[in-house]
C-alpha cells in the first residue's frame, strides 16, 4: 500500500513541479493551516473507546509532516490537548493566500452510518472547489462510503478569512469504521490523500 502511494505521490508531485516551471514558478498558495478539531475540555465525539480530540491531533501532525516535506509553510491551531475557541482557530488562518483544513471525526445516532465527507461554507466557490478536490481523493482510496463535498454553515468556516474546508474523516459511532479510525495506518492514508488533494487543488489554480 505504501509503494502504491509513493507511485501516485511522485506522479502528482511531478505534475505540480512541471506546471510550476511552465508558469515561471508562480505558486497560488504556500501556507496550510491545519485545525485539529476539539481539544482540552472539549473531547468531541467519543465512541468505542476513542476520543475525537486525540485522533484529530494525531492526524494533524501526520499531515503537517507530509506538507512540510512538500515545501509548504504549515501552522497548527493547537499542538497539544488544549481547548481553542473557534474564533482563535479561525484567526490563525489570517493570510488570504493560505488554506484552512479543519480535521474531525463524525458521529450519528444511527450506528450503521459510515463514510467520509468534506464541508465548505455555502456560496464560497473556492471552498466548494477545494472540498470537491480533497473529497475526490479521500473517496477514491479509502474503502468506505463517499458522502461527498457538502455546503454547511459551520462557524469556524464562516470566521476563517482563508479558503477553508472541514473534513469528517469517519464515524466513531460505527464499530467497523471506529476500528479503522483507531489504526495508525488509516490515519496515515487519510493524511496522504489530503496532501494529494491539496496538491491537485493548487495545480488547478494555475
Amino acid at each position: 500500500m505504501r509503494r502504491c502511494f509513493r507511485a501516485v505521490y511522485c506522479a502528482v508531485s511531478f505534475a505540480v513541479a512541471f506546471c510550476a516551471a511552465a508558469a515561471g514558478g508562480a505558486e497560488p498558495f504556500r501556507k496550510v493551516v491545519i485545525d485539529p478539531g476539539h481539544g482540552g475540555k472539549d473531547p468531541g465525539t467519543i465512541g468505542h473507546g476513542l476520543f475525537e480530540k486525540s485522533l484529530t491531533l494525531d492526524l494533524a501532525l501526520r499531515l503537517e509532516k507530509l506538507l512540510a516535506d512538500e515545501g509548504f509553510s504549515v501552522e497548527l491551531t493547537r499542538r497539544e490537548d488544549r481547548f481553542v475557541s473557534l474564533e482563535d482557530r479561525a484567526a490563525v488562518a489570517k493570510d488570504a493566500d493560505s488554506v484552512f483544513v479543519s480535521l474531525h471525526f463524525n458521529a450519528h445516532p444511527d450506528r450503521s452510518i459510515a463514510g467520509i465527507e468534506t464541508f465548505y461554507w455555502p456560496g464560497s466557490d473556492a471552498g466548494r472547489e477545494l472540498a470537491a478536490t480533497v473529497q475526490g481523493r479521500l473517496g477514491g482510496r479509502l474503502v468506505t462510503r463517499n458522502r461527498g463535498p457538502r455546503p454547511q454553515r459551520l462557524k469556524v468556516l464562516e470566521l476563517t478569512p482563508a479558503t477553508g474546508i472541514l473534513i469528517e474523516c469517519g464515524f466513531l459511532t460505527n464499530r467497523w469504521e471506529a476500528q479503522r479510525c483507531a489504526a495508525p495506518w488509516y490515519r496515515q492514508i487519510v493524511a496522504e490523500e489530503i496532501l494529494l488533494g491539496l496538491l491537485r487543488y493548487r495545480e488547478s489554480m494555475k
